[in-house]
């Protein structure tokens, strides 16, 4: 099918899709339905409809028992979008269709999306920027020296909190000691908020960690030298386990488990 039909047969909620993909690197048919609220079975044939156009590609690992597939935009399909950001006056996103997926759309973005359908007018996903916009909101604050995987406000119960999120990769290095599997790497982290006096305008910075160990390393390490923003720590363990707005998140002081909208309190 070629550029100009795909274009014209492009519905909002396809639109809508297509620029998901090329500022979140891919996703599941899952988290297409999610997103954009509709059925699976819906999601499903507007991603088959983009794949069929050339707009974006998919693959699925052979390793993988669930067969799901993962779904990217194709250069054709960012330079359909591209034009039609530039012919509406908007703006053009940076690595437009070239994003390699972010651990914290899994861990944060998609599981609060999720909490805010269950739960209508008690919660509410405000704001979401990616990365790349994140990076950006960051430098307008004269903070550049951070690198943060997202920013978001969250909106539950008449109380909104602005935060900033970070992902601990793990272990930094291949050949690596047992001893230092807890700390390596967590440094980095945080050695952007230990670089300047500048205040962050966010009410909590929030850290998901490897590995409880990690966590505990991360906990012990702010308590010995404290930063100036409010830090709060889980692990992967606990998203997969709770939603992300429940009882999971620990400040250095106290170690207690705190709901997410209580860190702005």
């Amino acid at each position: 099918m070629g550029d100009r039909t795909a274009v014209r047969r492009l519905s909002p909620r396809r639109w809508r899709i297509l620029s998901f993909l090329t500022q979140h690197g891919s996703a599941s048919t899952l988290d297409v339905a999610l997103v954009c609220d509709v059925s699976r079975l819906t999601a499903h044939r507007d991603l088959t409809w983009l794949h069929e156009a050339g707009l974006v590609r998919r693959e699925r690992s052979d390793e993988d028992r669930t067969h799901t597939w993962w779904y990217e935009v194709t250069a054709e399909g960012a330079e359909v979008l591209r034009g039609d950001l530039v012919a509406s006056g908007r703006p053009v996103p940076l690595q437009l269709g070239r994003r390699p997926p972010s651990p914290a759309d899994a861990l944060l973005f998609l599981p609060l999306i999720e909490v805010s359908r269950r739960n209508p007018g008690r919660c509410e996903l405000f704001q979401w920027l990616a990365t790349m916009e994140t990076s950006a909101w960051l430098r307008q604050h004269d903070l550049a020296q951070l690198r943060a995987d997202g920013h978001g406000i969250w909106l539950e119960d008449g109380r909104c909190l602005r935060f900033l999120v970070h992902v601990d990769r793990g272990p930094v290095g291949d050949a690596i000691a047992e001893r230092e599997k807890r700390t390596s790497g967590l440094s980095g982290l945080l050695t952007g908020y230990r670089r300047t006096d500048r205040a962050v305008p966010v009410g909590a910075v929030l850290i998901i960690a490897q590995g409880a160990e990690r966590e505990e390393q991360l906990l012990a390490d702010l308590v010995r030298d404290p930063l100036r923003p409010q830090i709060a720590v889980t692990t992967r363990e606990m998203l997969c386990r709770h939603w992300p707005n429940d009882q999971v998140w620990r400040l250095p002081e106290d170690g207690i488990a705190r709901r997410l909208a209580d860190l702005g309190a």
